[in-house]
């Protein structure tokens, strides 16, 4: 059997998750406001079309600044999952691929997502370590 992109990805998610050190979202006492959980083949889903993407092997300067590379902060969702990217600050500027982020993304979810209680988390990625990566069910 080939592994298709999305089975690698998952493999990939499920072996560094060990690894990494994600900030997984506990929920809020009764009578604050609660997260709704997600569900992990939707945030999957959208993982790999991220993976996808054209320039998916290439690096790209990720910024909130004007005209620097891939605008950020930006949103994707997929039913019951919100994946947000964006910067700490705004002068803060980053290289990646969306393979590498995409692999974040795949780790955070196998951590956060999959695991119980199922509300998402962050996760800090690029060379710098000034990118974050949320997903929130």
């Amino acid at each position: 059997m080939k592994p298709t992109p999305l089975l690698a990805l998952l493999l990939f998610a499920a072996t560094h998750c060990l690894l990494v050190d994600a900030g997984c979202y506990m929920q809020s006492p009764r009578g604050m406001p609660q997260l709704r959980p997600g569900i992990f083949k939707d945030c999957i889903d959208k993982i790999s079309e991220l993976a996808e993407l054209d320039k998916t092997h290439a690096p790209i300067a990720f910024s909130r600044k004007r005209g620097v590379g891939y605008p950020l902060p930006q949103r994707w969702y997929k039913k019951s999952c919100w994946i947000k990217l964006d910067t700490h600050n705004d002068y803060d500027e980053d290289v990646a691929s969306f393979m590498e982020i995409a692999i974040e993304a795949g780790t955070l979810a196998a951590s956060c997502v999959a695991k119980p209680p199922h509300l998402g988390g962050t996760i800090t990625v690029g060379p710098r370590k000034v990118m974050n990566i949320t997903i929130l069910g």
